[in-house]
């Protein structure tokens, strides 16, 4: 008798940018194991894809414009029948992939690794022959919801004058350590927070930037990005300073993903 070969994974390829597309399907059949049967640029366009195409597994990823990959998540979930598996493609920092990794649900970094993409195919094969899609899909609608969760935090509680103010989110250009305190910066004030700067980070999802281990930054208040040593980088914040804050060289490739730069 011959040896038996599973049939090929079929796979649904998600990103926004055409290059990551093909990039992500060459290591994808190059493994032998895998047949891509679609590629989609938007959210909608992969719920659509999903549903008449039918892919064991989406290789999704999380940052696209207008819905992003945790949003398309949520709804295929939602969907009637068996959900496809699906594999995170992220430039997440550390406490993100923890996140992940706890919740059990897959996930893949940028830029791509070939032994990586490997072993996560072989690991959507072995869930495939185990028939345990559904437990993952279980997993993954807790991750969602831990997501969701950390997305609708609105206020942080400072210290201030011996009382407690609810500060909004929106006003926090960026949260820094000074000895054994953690502080966040407005454009105009400064607060005590009574937790860790892990802790803040973890509260505040991802608008905030982790640029090395003593500063936590809000994006939505960088100005400007300023190519600074060693390929690292100087942000300057829109606040009544002008405050520049260094980025640490290992933290730099996760801030060009995150912002879109090219070198």
């Amino acid at each position: 008798m011959g040896n038996y070969l599973p049939a090929k994974l079929k796979v649904l390829v998600v990103d926004d940018e055409a290059p990551a597309r093909s990039e992500l399907r060459y290591l994808l059949e190059k493994t032998g194991k895998v047949a891509v049967v679609g590629e989609a640029a938007t959210g909608p366009e992969a719920i659509e894809l999903t549903r008449s195409l039918e892919p064991e597994a989406l290789f999704l990823d999380i940052k696209m414009p207008g819905q992003n990959g945790f949003a398309v998540a949520e709804v295929l979930l939602a969907d009637e029948g068996q959900p496809p598996l699906i594999v995170f493609a992220t430039a997440y920092d550390s406490y993100a992939l923890r996140a992940f990794e706890v919740s059990a649900v897959d996930y893949i970094l940028k830029p791509f690794q070939e032994e990586r993409i490997a072993q996560t195919v072989d690991r959507l094969l072995a869930l495939r022959a185990g028939f345990r899609q559904m437990e993952l899909a279980t997993n993954l609608q807790s991750f969602l919801d831990k997501v969701k969760q950390q997305q609708n935090v609105a206020r942080v509680p400072v210290d201030t004058n011996g009382r407690i103010l609810l500060l909004p989110v929106e006003s926090i250009c960026y949260a820094y350590c000074r000895d054994k305190d953690v502080l966040v910066k407005t454009k105009t004030d400064e607060y005590q927070v009574r937790s860790t700067l892990v802790e803040l980070e973890e509260r505040l999802g991802s608008r905030f930037f982790r640029v090395h281990k003593g500063y936590l930054v809000n994006m939505d208040h960088v100005a400007e990005v300023i190519p600074w040593f060693h390929g690292s980088y100087l942000l300057v914040l829109a606040d009544s300073n002008n405050t520049e804050i260094p980025v640490s060289r290992r933290r730099a490739p996760l801030l060009r993903e995150k912002m879109g730069i090219v070198l």
